[in-house]
This record gives C-alpha cells, sequence and structure tokens, in this order.
C-alpha cells in the first residue's frame, strides 16, 4: 500500500536507507501507555523550565509592555481560540465541531475535517493502512486537519495566559490535549500517517506545556495524562521516522526537531537519553545534507528555506538553554541559512514565493492568525540576538522583537535600515539585488532534494522585479497540492513562471499524475554575475530544451540599474529548426496591465512602469492567480508575448522595464 502511494507520488519504493539517516533504537521501544509520571516527578517538571520559552528572565513583560497591540493581538487570536474557531491555510474563519461526540461542558473538536471542502476524513484506520487516494472523500486535502492538529495555537493559549494570568487559557490547552487523545488514539487515524505533523506537535505541546506549568488550577492527574501522551508521540516518532526514502528532507528533519524538544522535557527518564543522542547525531548530519553550501536549503523552495532555518534555529537555541553541545559548524551553518533568507527577503519584508508554500511553522509567537504566513521575519529577532546581527533586527522590526523575548532572549540592537544586497546564491541559484525599494531576485536553479524535485518549480531564468518597495512581476506561488492536481501542475509550470517556454515543454519533465516529482533535464549554469557602480548584471542559461527534435540552449542576461530602476532583459537562443516561442510575465495583485504592439504599460502604486519587447511578438493580456500562502489565492493580470520563429545559430529578443516618474 506504501509503495503505491510513493509511486503516486512519484518516490521510488526502495527501503534503503540514506547514510544521514541514524539506526534504529539500541533496545527495544515500551509500549504505548506504559509510562506515568508520579506526582514528585510532576513537581520537579513544573519547577523547571524545559524550554527557552518557560525560562522567563524577564523579557516577555519588557516586551509586552514596549509593545501593547502586539500583545492585545496575541490575546484576541487566544479568545478565538477558545471558541474553537480557527483561519488555517486560507480557509478562512471556521468553527470545527464533532458531530460523532456528544457535547458536554466542553464542545468536541472535529479534528478530521477539511472545512473548504466540508468533508470529514474516516476515523479509525491504523496509520500503517492507510491510503491517501483510495481513503480520502473525494478530493478532502488532508492538510487542513494536519495543520489543526499540530496545535500551533496552544501557544497561544499559553502566552495569553503568561500575558493575564487569566486560567481559562490554561485550562484549555488541557481540555484541548484530552480532547485530541480522545479522538486520536496514538497510531490510529490520519493524524499519525504522517509523523512530521507528529513531531511538529510534540514540540508546540512541549512549549504550551512549559508555558502554562505554573498555572495552579491544572491538577497532577491532567499533567500526568498529558506527558504520558507526550511520551507516546516520542515513541511513535522513533518507530515511525521518515528516512526510507534515498533522500531525508524536511519530513525527517521534523522527526528530529521533535525527539530532541522531547528528550529535553524527559531528560533523566528513559528513553529521552537515546532520543537526545539520537536527535543530536542527526542535527549534526542533517546540516550537511540538507543546506547547500551557500546557506540555502537543498529543496529549491524560499518558503520551504524558511521553514528549514527554523526548524534548525530552534534546535540550536534548545542546546543553548540547556548548555548541550552542539558543533561550532553547525552554529556556523545556521548563521549561513539566516543570512540567505535576509538576502531575498523583498523590500516589503515578505518572502518571494519561490518554489512551493505550505506554510509550515516550528511553532508560532507572533502574528497568529494575523500575519500573512509570507512573512519570515520573526525568525531574524532570535537570530540577530543569537549570532549578534543587528542588521537582521533592523530587517525583523516590533515582530523580531516580540519573538526574540518568548525564546528568552534579549533583543539585538537594530541597525538603521536594511542592508543593501548584491549577490549571486550559486548553490541556490538565486541572484538578488536588494537597494532600499529596488528589487530583482533571478531564479536558475538545481532540481532540489537531490533531483527529487519535491518542491521545485519550473522557474529556470525566472524573476522578481519590485520599484519603490512596490512589487511588480512576482513569482505565482504554489497554492495547493493533492486536492485540485489541475491547480497543482498549474502554478509548478514553466507556463506560470516569468520565463520562456517552448514548444509547450516543460524546462524540467513533470508527469502530472507526479506531484512531488521533477525530472532533472534543464541544467544550469551561471554564467557570469557582477555588481558595478550603479549597474547589477547577471547572465546565465539551462539546458531543458536541448532534449526538443530541434534542440535550443535558452541564455538570458539581466542588467538591472540601481540608481533609476530600469531593468533590461536579453533572451538568447541558440540551436536550429522553427519553434513556437512563449514569454510569460506575471504581475502582482494591484498592477494593472495595457498591453499594445510593443509596449504594455504597468500601473500600481501611483506609477507606471513602461516595459517594451519586440513588435513581432503577439501580446495576450489574461486574468491570472498569485498565491500568497497555501491555500489562498488572489486575481492578478499576466501577458503572454508569443511568436512562431526560425532560430538560426543565435537569435535574441530584448525586454525592457523603465519606471516612470508618476501614473
Amino acid at each position: 500500500m506504501f509503495d503505491r502511494l510513493r509511486r503516486l507520488l512519484g518516490l521510488s519504493t526502495s527501503d534503503s536507507v540514506p547514510a544521514a539517516a541514524a539506526a534504529a533504537p539500541t533496545a527495544p521501544l515500551p509500549p504505548y501507555g506504559a509510562w506515568t509520571p508520579d506526582a514528585t516527578w510532576i513537581g520537579r517538571r513544573r519547577a523547571a523550565a524545559a524550554t527557552y520559552a518557560g525560562a522567563d528572565a524577564g523579557q516577555v513583560p519588557a516586551a509586552a509592555e514596549a509593545m501593547p497591540p502586539i500583545a492585545a493581538a496575541v490575546v484576541r487570536a487566544a479568545e478565538e481560540a477558545l471558541a474553537h474557531q480557527f483561519n488555517l491555510l486560507g480557509s478562512g474563519p471556521f468553527v470545527p465541531v464533532d458531530p460523532e461526540r456528544a457535547k458536554s461542558d466542553y464542545q468536541p473538536i472535529d479534528w478530521y475535517l477539511d472545512p473548504v471542502r466540508n468533508l470529514r476524513f474516516p476515523r479509525g484506520v491504523p496509520h500503517q493502512a492507510w491510503n491517501l487516494y483510495e481513503m480520502r472523500p473525494a478530493n478532502a486535502d488532508v492538510k487542513y486537519p494536519w495543520e489543526l492538529a499540530r496545535c500551533q495555537h496552544w501557544v497561544t493559549l499559553a502566552q495569553a495566559y503568561r500575558l493575564t494570568g487569566d486560567e481559562r487559557f490554561a485550562a484549555e490547552v488541557m481540555a484541548e490535549l484530552d480532547d485530541f487523545v480522545a479522538a486520536n488514539p496514538v497510531g490510529i487515524g490520519i493524524n499519525w500517517t504522517c509523523t512530521m505533523d507528529v513531531g511538529l506537535r510534540a514540540v508546540n505541546w512541549v512549549v504550551a506545556l512549559d508555558l502554562i506549568r505554573t498555572c495552579p488550577v491544572i491538577e497532577n492527574a491532567a499533567w500526568s495524562r498529558a506527558h504520558a501522551a507526550l511520551m507516546d508521540h516520542g515513541l511513535f516518532i522513533r518507530a515511525n521516522l521518515e528516512n526510507n526514502y534515498e533522500v531525508t528532507s524536511n519530513h525527517f528533519l521534523s522527526n528530529v526537531v521533535g525527539l530532541w524538544y522531547l528528550a529535553a522535557l524527559f531528560d533523566g527518564v528513559a528513553p529521552s537519553r537515546e532520543w537526545f543522542e539520537f536527535a543530536r547525531a542527526a542535527l549534526e548530519t542533517e546540516i550537511d545534507v540538507q543546506v547547500l553550501p551557500d546557506g540555502a536549503d537543498f529543496e529549491s523552495s524560499v518558503p520551504y528555506h524558511r521553514l528549514v532555518t527554523e526548524l534548525f534555529l530552534g534546535s540550536l537555541r534548545l542546546a543553548d538553554h540547556r548548555e548541550v553541545t552542539l558543533s561550532p559548524h553547525y552554529r556556523r551553518r545556521v548563521g549561513d541559512m539566516v543570512t540567505y533568507l535576509a538576502a531575498v527577503t523583498r523590500p516589503d519584508g515578505l518572502m518571494p514565493q519561490s518554489g512551493d508554500a505550505d506554510d509550515g511553522r516550528l511553532h508560532v509567537f507572533s502574528g497568529a492568525g494575523v500575519v500573512t504566513p509570507q512573512d519570515g521575519r520573526h525568525l531574524f529577532g532570535p537570530a540577530a540576538a543569537m549570532f549578534g546581527r543587528d542588521e537582521w533586527m533592523a530587517m525583523g522590526g516590533e515582530a523580531a522583537r516580540w519573538e526574540a523575548a518568548w525564546w528568552g532572549l534579549a533583543p539585538a540592537a537594530a541597525a538603521p535600515a536594511m542592508p543593501v544586497v548584491q549577490h549571486l546564491f550559486p548553490d541556490a541559484g538565486h541572484a538578488v539585488c536588494r537597494d532600499g525599494g529596488l528589487y530583482l531576485l533571478v531564479t536558475n536553479s538545481i532540481v532540489g532534494t537531490k533531483g527529487f524535485g519535491n518542491h521545485k518549480h519550473n522557474d529556470q531564468l525566472g524573476f522578481e522585479y519590485h520599484v519603490g518597495g512596490v512589487p511588480v512581476v512576482v513569482d505565482a506561488g504554489s497554492y495547493v497540492y493533492t486536492s485540485d492536481p489541475a491547480a497543482r501542475n498549474l502554478f509548478r509550470g514553466t507556463g506560470y513562471h516569468n520565463t520562456l517556454m517552448i514548444d509547450g515543454v516543460e524546462q524540467n519533465e513533470c508527469n502530472p499524475e507526479w506531484l512531488f516529482r521533477m525530472f532533472e533535464k534543464a541544467q544550469a549554469e551561471h554564467v557570469s554575475f557582477t555588481a558595478t557602480g550603479t549597474t547589477v548584471e547577471y547572465r546565465g542559461r539551462h539546458t531543458g530544451y536541448t532534449r526538443l527534435a530541434d534542440p535550443v540552449t535558452h541564455e538570458r542576461a539581466f542588467r538591472l540599474n540601481r540608481a533609476t530602476g530600469a531593468l533590461d532583459i536579453t533572451d538568447r537562443l541558440t540551436g536550429s529548426g522553427r519553434h513556437q516561442l512563449s514569454w510569460h510575465f506575471h504581475f502582482a495583485p494591484g498592477v494593472t496591465a495595457t498591453a499594445a504592439s510593443g509596449r504594455c504599460d504597468l500601473a500600481v502604486a501611483g506609477r507606471v512602469i513602461e516595459m517594451r519587447y519586440p513588435a513581432s511578438l503577439q501580446p495576450v493580456a489574461s486574468a491570472a492567480w498569485y498565491s500568497p500562502s497555501y491555500g489562498a489565492r488572489v486575481p492578478c493580470q499576466s501577458l503572454d508575448l508569443t511568436a512562431a520563429a526560425d532560430i538560426g545559430h543565435a537569435s535574441e529578443w530584448q525586454f525592457t522595464f523603465t519606471p516612470m516618474e508618476s501614473a
């Protein structure tokens, strides 16, 4: 059954384990439910912080006093959680009421609901027997119940308790824990079918319980049930690691991080020592397996890079809190990851939606239900404090200072402004220039995850372009995965990216049925990158169209003038034969495009950017979609330019974007 699912997802059915994966436990794991803490252990656990979040050194009260609007927003979000009102992955507000369990003084949550399609997943299925494509109702999206079952709103509830002293918030955490255990027996049901989600749920339970551990109204019996359930989480994770493919990824890393936090919680209790040693070794290994030499996550996705950075950074902070050792090499590599994230961050503080995005988080201390998941600036506060990088604090703003406080850190001093960036990340395949409100990001990257391409898009020589801090040309994003295969393939396809498509062929080969697999055909090459005076230039090529009957090599040059904001793009095609050429330009929401022969005026935020292209190209303006986060899409406009052309030895097409003074 698992083999069939792997084939559907485009994964190998091999059971071989990569060298990066640690061995099986050295001793047999105890059965679920076999461990129950006594009152003495509970007393010790409640007396000392297990994590950095529970170790309040005065940072949180100071942050709440300095930033009352952010503190008030946390309490409002916690009030919504008290009412079981959620808004996840573009769902809009919903209240999941379990139709199978009766209400008493507590309304049970429906942990199996896809609120967008109003479909419920079946209960009672052992995780080993689960098959998504055969067992889900219609096209229900399993990510909705998975996201809710990560219980990241528990941290918000726990924060509200710490901020207000209102015991309702702490009591709700314990009530939901009992509710979850009743509806999701260990190993049974969809919320145990992905160990990544089990690991992230464990982290959020550990952090939330740490934050409310001083609440006087919670009895020892509730603490006993909570820690027994968390022990079962650890046993389950250790027995069901996601390391049985040819390569590990953010899934396996989430397993490891879950065990890392559980080992901190259960310090001194078997088998926590084995979890600790396993997780420490795996963290040290995965920081090199999953992070490219230039600091980027190897899955060819900026949003997934943010998630993986968060996982590694949180693990480092926990090690520092516990005064346990992770190597200087590990610390340096985490710093490299934050450096890359800071460099590609747009002038408006958001991430470019390059590659897939499913909005995964380690834990949420700021902006719950308010801040777009496209905003990764929360990480810059803790990172700035941990690495002494003032410029990161400047990029993060108030959210970064707030986040740092909940990580138990005094915020670093802020630099005066976001730094200018002119840099090529050759391994990530991103060339970036950010200067004030001017921004250019060029993508020419590997098929990530060592060739699996699970989160890579066909965006070779695509780009984002912003003027005056306002997005003009953008990557379309990702939208959804398994619930809408046609949309999945549209958003990751060549034709929906700001690049050239030849003869309707994808740059890298995609089988439409394999939603998380891409076969590398468009090997990327960085020809040159220079930054001199006010000019930044990048030239690259890829080989995706050399597999045509009449092979063609696509080379593209970008020339950005930092003084004027003007962008020149030159496409050079080398090959032979007659081909159908199609250029796509995806405009940000709010941009109005008026196209004519040889020219398209782009109006946005009181400014016009004049776009010029060869008059021989046929312009077709269309309605399109932009996805700022998983499950969400908003309307925008796009422009396609087409031509049938005979390509001699070398042919060139030029495009220019020139910002004008006003609309």
